[in-house]
């Protein structure tokens, strides 16, 4: 089997090798993006980094590649792995550094980039969509690490080991006051009399990039889109939901744990998939 080419800090490589002591892979210190291709090239692109920038000034980081450095290597890639629909994951981490918790000391930072093939998700689709249980684990809208893409995902991790030793493709997330959050890879959208809803950025959730795309697509097809403190007794109260994010595009939920079955997916999911596919 021929072995994928990946890069590491702009060299086009088949050994994918991370050094011992980088800090990425000795206490999760870094940040990473999942971005879509479609035909070859990235989509969304720009959106995806400028969350990777602003994670970066928040924990620190100083970001060692730019938009266009990133989407040359992933069309570099693409070609290379013979990659058409695809995923690129990028890392940036904080590189090599010394022994413990703190920064100084550390040089440079690092990133890594691979595109491999993606197998989409319609036969999960085709099924009726995502079933999802409660997370046992609450979230802190507080948490600075809650509005990032940190390596350091062990929490979410968890999440999902206990939805998938319970038959569930994902668990929901919600706060300590109950608020519902997210799930652990995607967001959450539901629809209660033709009006869309999703739990707003203060929930603790990330600024996903598909989430932002659809809460637009749906103001484009005249629909209202909420955002806001949510309990389960209002999602209890929709007709359907769908979960959001750059790989299962929009995804239905056929179950909820705590909230209802909503079978396959509804008009308005079909709908914005639709108009989200056009885009691609």
């Amino acid at each position: 089997m021929t072995k994928q080419k990946v890069a590491i800090n702009g060299m086009v490589t088949e050994d994918l090798r991370v050094p011992l002591d980088d800090r990425g892979f000795t206490v999760g210190d870094g940040l990473f993006e999942t971005i879509p291709l479609y035909g070859g090239s990235a989509f969304l692109l720009e959106g995806h980094i400028e969350r990777m920038r602003q994670g970066a000034e928040l924990i620190g980081l100083a970001m060692p590649v730019d938009e266009k450095k990133v989407a040359y290597a992933i069309s570099d890639l693409a070609r290379a792995n013979s990659v058409s629909r695809g995923v690129a994951r990028l890392a940036v981490t904080r590189g090599p550094g010394p022994r413990g918790y703190s920064s100084v000391g550390t040089a440079q930072a690092w990133w890594y980039l691979s595109v491999r093939p993606y197998e989409t998700s319609e036969k999960k689709r085709e099924e009726g969509g995502y079933k999802v249980v409660l997370s046992p684990y609450r979230v802190d809208p507080a948490n600075p690490l809650r509005g990032i893409k940190s390596l350091s995902a062990l929490d979410r991790v968890m999440a999902v080991d206990y939805a998938v030793k319970r038959g569930a493709d994902e668990a929901l997330s919600l706060t300590h006051s109950e608020h519902i959050a997210s799930l652990q890879a995607a967001n959450i959208f539901w629809v209660t009399d033709g009006k869309l809803h999703t739990p707003s950025l203060e929930c603790g959730i990330l600024a996903g990039i598909t989430r932002r795309k659809v809460i637009a697509l749906a103001a484009g097809e005249g629909m209202e889109a909420l955002e806001g403190k949510y309990l389960m007794k209002d999602l209890a109260m929709a007709q359907e939901a769908f979960a959001t994010n750059s790989l299962i595009e929009i995804m239905p939920l056929s179950e909820v744990e705590g909230a209802v079955s909503f079978g396959k997916g509804g008009a308005v999911t079909e709908r914005l998939l639709k108009a989200y596919r056009q885009l691609t």
